[in-house]
């Protein structure tokens, strides 16, 4: 019996097929270019390696394109077809493959929480639950996962930095920022190709607001983690929310250009980030000329697939914000319909979408319409229903920003009052948001507080 880098038993042909199973795997946690070219190699030396299908299976669907689809689905039968040879834990691996396909995607990540019961080293299993778990919002899940299985890690063992690295971003979005910061260094200290574990810090630097160090973070590691491939260019994304954060809008702009939408792309995460910061960017009342063209001429081919409710949210605001409004509706209707289709057979994302999805997406089209009282009326209960979309807390408040803006829009100056003493106080050192509330209160004739207000949001921007 063959075994990988961490012990655990691997049916294969030969050692050679399982030590390219981990050259593949350790791309993928590095968010690499090459994990693809890697499994290749994997299918060539040992096409009839149970674990090489599951991986194959599994990084089809993570990317949630429609093209890829049916090849996860194969994958799957492959591996059905050779269970016979297969070890309890690779077996387990089948069953959470069979989960994700048939859209049950809780169920899958129970099955990976099973495996690292019994096999916390499937690095593998670890990584891709944390990931799972992450989109779905199940940031308690994430959290506990990652504790559950630390006391069995120790840097002795490979891989051990991307360990450490998950278990910090699982800290952070609990808003532990205390314990997160410090493990989320060391993971980069110990391996800085580790661009999640330096995406973990990011989060802590830009949730407490530190600006300046968040600039300097990932100024500091910048050549190391252009390396890491489209993963890269959603650090360069943060990096430009702490310009957006201290109004320098040129270096947004500048960077949108350069860095995080260079060209045209299909790929979501890309997608996101533009979409995401054009969206800050308007509600800003800055002018971001066609910018927004060359993103929603991609989300056009998105309209009819619903594989993520967070990804959907972002095409309709491409589209939406400029003017191709039946492209947006058609995103909405086929949210409706897959939840009228799919209700009752235990697929994961027929109450996302339902809960959240829906509301958000008729939000986003009804403030591009301007009908802010509509935004104001769906966003305010919805708000709350938003962290099972997935993404993370940075990411899902371009929608909070959106709720406040149409507040504004629509005359509604004492809840737009209510909803900056909020955020002034979720988020203090947010020059922008500063000045936005001392609008407000002028608005609410109290121009005591709102000097006082106008003071803070200069004193930040000068900083």
């Amino acid at each position: 019996m063959f075994k990988d880098t961490r012990g655990l038993e691997m049916t294969a042909s030969s050692q050679e097929a399982v030590d390219a199973f981990d050259a593949t795997v350790a791309e993928f946690l590095a968010a690499g270019r090459d994990a693809a070219v890697l499994l290749k190699h994997v299918n060539e030396t040992d096409p009839d390696m149970i674990m090489g299908q599951c991986v194959r299976g599994y990084f089809m669907r993570l990317p949630q394109q429609a093209h890829l689809i049916q090849g996860s689905d194969d994958a799957y039968a492959k591996a059905v077809a050779l269970l016979d040879g297969a070890n309890p834990r690779e077996k387990m691996h089948v069953s959470a493959l069979e989960a994700w396909c048939k859209g049950d995607i809780r169920r899958t990540n129970a099955i990976w929480e099973q495996i690292l019961v019994e096999y916390p080293h499937d690095i593998l299993a670890l990584r891709i639950a944390h990931t799972m778990h992450f989109f779905l919002g199940d940031l308690d899940l994430m959290r506990d996962s990652m504790a559950r299985v630390m006391p069995r890690w120790s840097e002795d063992i490979p891989g051990y930095g991307f360990v450490l690295g998950c278990r910090a971003f699982s800290l952070e979005e609990s808003h532990d920022f205390k314990q997160a910061e410090p493990m989320g260094r060391r993971a980069v200290e110990i391996n800085e190709s580790d661009v999640w574990a330096g995406h973990c810090v990011a989060h802590v630097l830009e949730g407490m607001g530190r600006r300046q160090d968040g600039i300097e973070w990932i100024d500091s590691h910048e050549e190391a983690w252009k390396k890491r491939g489209i993963f890269a260019r959603h650090m360069w994304w943060h990096r430009a929310l702490h310009y957006l954060e201290l109004e320098r809008f040129d270096d947004v702009l500048a960077a949108f250009d350069r860095e995080y939408w260079p060209e045209p792309t299909e790929d979501n995460i890309d997608l996101t980030n533009a979409s995401s910061m054009l969206m800050r960017l308007a509600m800003l009342g800055i002018d971001v000329g066609d910018r927004w063209e060359s993103v929603a001429k991609i989300c056009e081919g998105r309209t009819k697939h619903r594989l993520r409710p967070f990804n959907d949210l972002h095409f309709i605001m491409a589209l939406a914000m400029t003017g191709r409004m039946e492209a947006a509706r058609e995103i909405v209707a086929s949210m409706r319909a897959y939840v009228a289709e799919n209700d009752g057979k235990g697929i994961t994302l027929v109450d996302v979408y339902r809960n959240a999805g829906i509301p958000v997406g008729d939000s986003i089209i009804a403030y591009a319409e301007k009908d802010y009282s509509k935004v104001v009326e769906i966003m305010s209960g919805a708000r709350y229903r938003m962290v099972p979309l997935g993404g993370s807390w940075a990411q899902r408040d371009v929608w909070v920003r959106m709720l406040i803006d149409a507040a504004i829009q629509d005359g509604q100056h004492a809840y737009a009052r209510a909803l900056l003493a909020e955020r002034t106080t979720d988020c203090p050192t947010s020059g922008p948001s500063w000045n936005m509330y001392a609008n407000v209160l002028d608005s609410c004739g109290e121009s005591g507080e709102a000097k006082a207000a106008r003071a803070r949001a200069t004193e930040l921007l000068a900083a």
